[in-house]
């Protein structure tokens, strides 16, 4: 048995006030708790039996040692943050922290120093949770303790390397390896699937999902899609896109519809690309596999 295998890390959570704020969370940790999560196959148009297509994603309930919700009387600005923090902190490996109050995020890398946590992960939903001054201050406490941090915007786009929504000392600490380690081990941030098509091309057959959405919607966007046809001779791209949009939103994804000054669009609207990339990605990757295996030359989407 390797080091790897052994690996058994403790994930806590936190979460503020608001009912959506607490909705995010249920969904993060229904999904790696994987019981009774999903009921995609039962909302299909086609009313399919359920293909299981989940049954082989490991349950993490066992990784989940604390869950709280610091929402009680919390006044509208905050001196002493350490007084609203959990008294009965455990030892932790990862701690993800959904939409706490601002004044509290700034108290959070003084409160951790000493709690021999590995990373700290700060998904953002709504841009009213964390300002790019608010959001640059904390990271900067985060490194000062040797800490590491990241704050994905949405939670689905945190990923294994640099790339344009995650930027070192804007928005992740220098060091991350402990966040690629959180990425692996539980299979989520940004989705990475393998797709099957049809025989005639023109449909999703079989799926298979690498990493998933942090709040388990890879899988039922995929459900959604199987079965319905994507092509009408070539590629179909506004059916596709129309048939992703209408499962992410059903979903339903709750990020933010507002738009976001940094981003210069919704953060609803990012994941929803994501996800959209994503399957371009994996059924142009299929059709290569096609064209190669028929000897054919040049593969690209007509």
């Amino acid at each position: 048995m390797t080091v790897e295998d052994q690996f058994h890390p403790k994930l806590g959570i936190l979460y503020g006030i608001d009912p959506k704020i607490e909705q995010l969370a249920k969904k993060f940790v229904g999904h790696l708790n994987n019981n009774g999560f999903c009921n995609a196959c039962e909302e299909l148009e086609q009313k399919v039996i359920c293909s299981n297509c989940r049954e082989n994603l490991e349950s993490f309930a066992n990784n989940i040692y604390f869950y709280k919700g610091i929402t009680d009387n919390i006044p509208q600005y905050i001196d002493n943050p350490e007084i609203y923090f959990p008294k009965d902190f455990p030892s932790l490996d990862y701690l993800v922290i959904f939409g706490i109050h601002r004044d509290l995020l700034v108290g959070l890398p003084e409160y951790l120093r000493d709690k021999n946590i590995k990373a700290v992960i700060i998904p953002i939903e709504d841009p009213r949770w964390v300002p790019p001054g608010l959001q640059k201050q904390v990271l900067d406490g985060f490194e000062r303790w040797g800490i590491q941090a990241v704050f994905p915007k949405p939670f689905c786009t945190l990923n294994i390397q640099e790339d344009e929504h995650n930027k070192i000392g804007f928005n992740i600490t220098k060091r991350f390896n402990h966040i690629i380690g959180f990425i692996n081990y539980f299979k989520i941030g940004r989705p990475k699937i393998s797709l099957k098509l049809s025989e005639n091309g023109r449909a999703i057959e079989e799926s298979s999902i690498i990493r998933s959405a942090p709040c388990g919607s890879t899988y039922y966007i995929i459900q959604q899609l199987k079965r319905k046809y994507i092509k009408n001779g070539g590629l179909d791209l506004s059916l596709l896109y129309e048939n992703i949009s209408k499962a992410h939103s059903s979903y339903p994804c709750v990020a933010s519809m507002q738009k976001d000054h940094i981003l210069n669009d919704s953060i609803f609207c990012i994941g929803d690309n994501l996800i959209k990339s994503e399957i371009l990605n994996a059924l142009d990757h299929e059709r290569v596999n096609k064209y190669k295996s028929s000897c054919l030359v040049n593969p690209h989407f007509s």
